[in-house]
């Protein structure tokens, strides 16, 4: 029996899951239900919110991802072993093949506890991959090209922004702030502002002049894509553009590169910088 295919985006805010042939079959907050006393995941996602409402004694709610570094990397762990467990079900002879797309600038250590998680759960191949680059494939950009693509991509929790490059990220950066789910303040569009141009400057000097002609492409969820577009051209005078299904395409740019890394014949990418 074949294992499942899927990809994972593990953003702080959602938790979204694409399967081959199926398509999203989950889309859940990124929050734990956690007992102390067990030392364990009680719930996850949809579940957790549910749990914690019924207000269950010694059981609390845990953020335990991160733009950076997790929120809690026990708790990290068992919230991908039974995620997988939910999509693969307990079946140890259909070995599955996963991505898992988490944050650019999240540590090494992290990277370490989510990999090991994945294979834990019996993966035949797991793979880790930046948000940025997932999103370039989910979008369509020219992502296995030379030429550079930048990219933004904002969360209610923070921003990531990249280039993105033959496969890679020529740079990167994020930036941990609660973003209104409104229309932009003029503080929190100063910041992001700076962090573009701060990942745009840490660029090769022979790319920059083909970056401003890319533009930048600006995904997300949770906040007014729109509005940040409009204030992001007046702020920086980078040509900027909504890309399509913005808070799907991580996810499903994740699987692309599943089907792409497949069609390499690939065994495994142990991805921890």
């Amino acid at each position: 029996m074949a294992g499942r295919r899927f990809a994972v985006d593990l953003s702080p805010d959602r938790i979204l899951v694409w399967v081959r042939g199926d398509g999203l079959i989950v889309d859940e907050p990124a929050l734990a239900a956690w007992s102390e006393s067990a030392r364990k995941v009680t719930a996850l996602g949809d579940s957790a919110v549910r749990q914690l409402a019924e207000g269950k004694e010694g059981v609390a709610a845990l953020h335990p991802l991160g733009l950076r570094e997790l929120g809690d990397p026990e708790a990290a762990g068992q919230l991908v072993r039974q995620l997988t467990a939910r999509v693969v079900g307990r079946i140890t002879f259909a070995r599955h093949e996963l991505v898992l797309a988490v944050p650019s600038c999240l540590s090494t250590a992290a990277r370490r506890v989510l990999l090991e998680a994945a294979l834990a759960s019996g993966a035949r191949m797991a793979h880790l991959l930046d948000v940025p680059v997932a999103m370039g494939f989910g979008a369509g950009l020219p992502v296995t090209s030379w030429d550079p693509s930048p990219v933004l991509y904002l969360i209610p929790q923070g921003a990531q922004a990249g280039i993105v490059c033959h496969h890679g990220l020529l740079a990167d950066g994020s930036l941990e702030l609660a973003l209104p789910t409104g229309p932009p303040g003029e503080a929190e569009v100063e910041r992001v502002r700076e962090l573009v141009e701060e990942v745009f400057a840490s660029a090769p000097l022979g790319s920059r002049p083909r970056l401003q002609a890319a533009g930048l492409s600006l995904a997300g969820r949770g906040v007014e894509l729109e509005a940040w577009r409009d204030m992001l051209v007046r702020r920086t005078g980078i040509r900027t553009r909504v890309v399509a299904d913005p808070g799907h395409c991580v996810v499903k740019g994740a699987e692309v590169a599943l089907e792409r890394i497949e069609g390499v014949g690939a065994r495994a990418l142990l991805y921890l910088r």
